[in-house]
């Protein structure tokens, strides 16, 4: 599976058709993975959030568009804005200038090239990042927990810093009360959810729970949860939970798309166990990523 063109290939869609609807289903087909996992591969690849990314490209087209003729209006339009008005706010929030002044000013320099995902510019994205996983396959894992749905991180209006902070608050109190609790290990299990349960298009589900040996007598407020059996790559963060974003951000921009591994369809893992000290530099967790 080749991830450095998948990637490229959304690349040059998106380049291809910025005066178009750009909807994350049709990007996330072209490139030949599923809508689950194509913003987390693609974000940590390119650097920004597919939205992020789609309106940089429309504001740095524009910017060439200003060196010819083309009515302000028409090139705003163009680039998916509303207004004129709505235009001139976000490109002098990227460019520090209003589009009429930076035609005046014939300043056109700041124009970028499309990007190329090569190995090399992931080796610079991540450089001095490395970390390779163990292999292993799990077999069913049944799950008791608090469970709720948060944005993910790959959305400007990511909220998973809010929603799962306060599922662990509301876990670990009670965790005494779940039976058949199968190991002393507490788990974080992020799945995804259909649709017609969303109310943001990014959303996801998440679980802070403990494994169980079966699904019964779930104390009130709770929620069970069947992850199927599956292959797994296994990394291990270490160091304190805010930088488990840069983990993730390498798990899925740099070693995924030099792996050759296929992303599955399943829940993604955290587990926690005697290594793990909250806000401690020498925590340590196993985050377990599905593979086929």
């Amino acid at each position: 599976m080749d991830h450095l063109g998948q990637i490229q290939r959304a690349v040059d869609f998106i380049e291809d058709n910025l005066n178009g609807d750009l909807d994350v289903d049709t990007i996330s087909k072209v490139a030949g993975f599923s809508r689950w996992h194509f913003q987390t591969v693609f974000s940590a690849a390119v650097g920004d959030s597919l939205k992020e990314y789609i309106r940089s490209r429309r504001l740095t087209k524009a910017m060439l568009e200003l060196g010819t003729d083309k009515r302000i209006l028409d090139i705003a339009l163009d680039a998916g804005f509303e207004s004129q008005e709505a235009f001139t706010r976000a490109f002098k929030a990227m460019y520090e200038m209003t589009p009429g002044d930076c035609r005046k000013q014939g300043i056109l320099s700041s124009y970028k090239k499309k990007l190329k995902i090569t190995v090399e510019y992931l080796d610079h994205l991540y450089g001095g990042i490395n970390m390779e996983p163990v292999f292993k396959t799990l077999p069913e894992i049944k799950v008791v927990g608090f469970a709720g749905n948060f944005i993910s991180v790959r959305s400007p209006e990511k909220n998973n810093m809010v929603v799962i902070p306060k599922l662990w608050q509301s876990y670990m109190p009670r965790r005494h009360e779940i039976k058949n609790t199968k190991s002393p290990r507490d788990l974080g299990v992020c799945f995804p959810i259909n649709e017609s349960e969303r109310s943001h298009p990014e959303e996801c589900g998440y679980i802070a729970g403990a494994e169980v040996t079966a699904l019964d007598e779930i104390p009130e407020g709770m929620t069970g949860f069947t992850i199927p059996a599956s292959e797994y790559a296994v990394f291990t963060h270490k160091g304190v939970l805010d930088t488990i974003e840069h983990t993730m951000n390498y798990i899925y921009g740099s070693w995924l798309p030099k792996s050759g591994k296929k992303l599955k369809m399943a829940p993604d893992i955290e587990m926690y166990d005697q290594r793990f000290k909250l806000n401690h530099p020498d925590s340590e967790l196993d985050i377990y990523i599905p593979i086929e």
